[in-house]
């Protein structure tokens, strides 16, 4: 037996839903289980009737114990929490005896066509990742450039399957063990979230890794200028292959663009009839599954227990912290990790606290930055160039939030 399953937090329940219809649609016999990571409170009356048979939804937190969910939903942020917690479902969804095969999927993919041709002829292999990328190309011209691959990864675990094998523990149990500390989106550190750690898998698990070149597999917008989607006789094609799976990472539900992860001047690439008759389709399905308001549904694990913003300063001191000494209860306004942030000043009930002090939140960007320029000039000449080049090396190094930790310290 198959069994498909997605995470994901409240608030995007509604991609959730849309993909489980498309699986009913073309694997009826599939059981699909969405597994929330934030669990299922404040969902009451938001959630349309499914009428599928074998689809269900379950709540992270209730399949971890205590004090490793607050470990991980505490030091992690929403993306690095629902990736750190996908081995977990693997073993728990592989804990019943009829399952055979199990697929991830993330909750903004779509199925177009079976899943089978993924696993055919392939009955020995345990592992079966996609690649972002196939051909091997000398122009460097996709809209979404090859190199970021190199810190993503060479695979996209927005899919994975995992056969049932003399080898599926060994592979979960590796995978499990690297992303209870190491499942960061880094640049520093080169970790991008349980995603980066399957690079390893052709060297640690040559034998039981199926690559899987299928073009009509997790075609997204960084690999359209190798499969171009188009649509024919009434089936969408990627490429050379028929469409399996479609993966709108970075989707615009309210606009019309197919994704916000390309610059301005790349994304007339997107903007063909056919994608973006094809992009609506997707984005009516996800509306009418309630986006809007399951939108609304804040995250769970956003905020100590009286409300505090936890900010992204606040989650990277207690990566750093947490190594030192044991942290119990993380989100409690009562524990010591809180009562550390206010003594250094460093609780904030700001909107742009609450927004995690995006980009958004800063006015006039463009006018900020070029008043640093001008200041640094200034600094240029006052202090030369090689005391500028320490500092910047030095600005740097303060750009990582883990080395203020120095503010937890007491102060003497």
């Amino acid at each position: 037996m198959i069994h498909i399953f997605t995470i994901t937090a409240r608030n995007y329940l509604s991609l959730a839903l849309t993909l489980g219809d498309s699986i009913a649609r073309h694997h009826p016999e599939a059981d699909f289980t969405i597994c929330v990571a934030d669990g299922l409170d404040q969902l009451e009356g938001l959630l349309p009737a499914s009428p599928h048979r074998g689809h269900r939804l379950v709540s992270a937190p209730d399949l971890l114990p205590r004090e490793q969910l607050d470990d991980l939903a505490f030091k992690y942020n929403i993306t690095e929490y629902c990736t750190a917690i996908k081995p977990l479902m693997f073993k728990t969804l592989f804990a019943d005896p009829s399952v055979d095969l199990v697929y991830y999927m993330d909750p903004d993919t779509h199925l177009y066509q079976r899943l089978d041709p993924i696993t055919a002829g392939t009955p020995d292999k345990t592992l079966y990742l996609a690649p972002h990328l196939i051909d091997c190309r000398l122009a460097d011209d996709h809209p979404y450039p090859e190199f970021r691959h190199l810190w993503e990864g060479i695979f996209n675990l927005g899919f994975c399957a995992i056969r049932r094998t003399g080898a599926t523990a060994r592979i979960l149990d590796w995978w499990d063990a690297r992303l209870r500390d190491y499942c960061f989106a880094d640049h520093v550190d080169g970790l991008h979230t349980d995603q980066k750690w399957m690079d390893y898998a052709p060297v640690f698990f040559q034998d039981e890794l199926q690559v899987v070149r299928h073009y009509g597999v997790n075609a997204a917008h960084w690999n359209l200028g190798e499969r171009p989607i188009e649509e024919r006789d009434g089936t969408y094609f990627a490429g050379r292959d028929p469409l399996i799976f479609f993966h709108f990472s970075g989707f615009e539900f309210r606009g019309n663009s197919l994704t916000k992860h390309t610059p301005a001047h790349h994304q007339g690439s997107y903007t063909t009839p056919t994608l973006l008759a094809f992009a609506q389709q997707y984005r009516d399905a996800v509306h009418a599954n309630g986006y809007e308001r399951l939108l609304a549904v804040p995250y769970a694990f956003a905020t100590f227990d009286d409300g505090t913003p936890i900010t992204q300063p606040h989650r990277r001191l207690y990566r750093v912290r947490v190594k030192e000494t044991a942290i119990a209860s993380p989100f409690a306004a009562s524990g010591a990790f809180y009562a550390a942030l206010a003594s250094a000043g460093l609780l904030d009930r700001s909107p742009a606290a609450k927004a995690n002090y995006s980009k958004a939140t800063v006015g006039d960007m463009a006018g900020k930055i070029r008043t640093v320029e001008r200041a640094m000039r200034l600094l240029l000449k006052v202090v030369g160039v090689r005391r500028y080049a320490q500092l910047v090396k030095l600005a740097a190094w303060l750009g990582r939030f883990e080395h203020h930790r120095f503010l937890l310290d007491k102060r003497g």
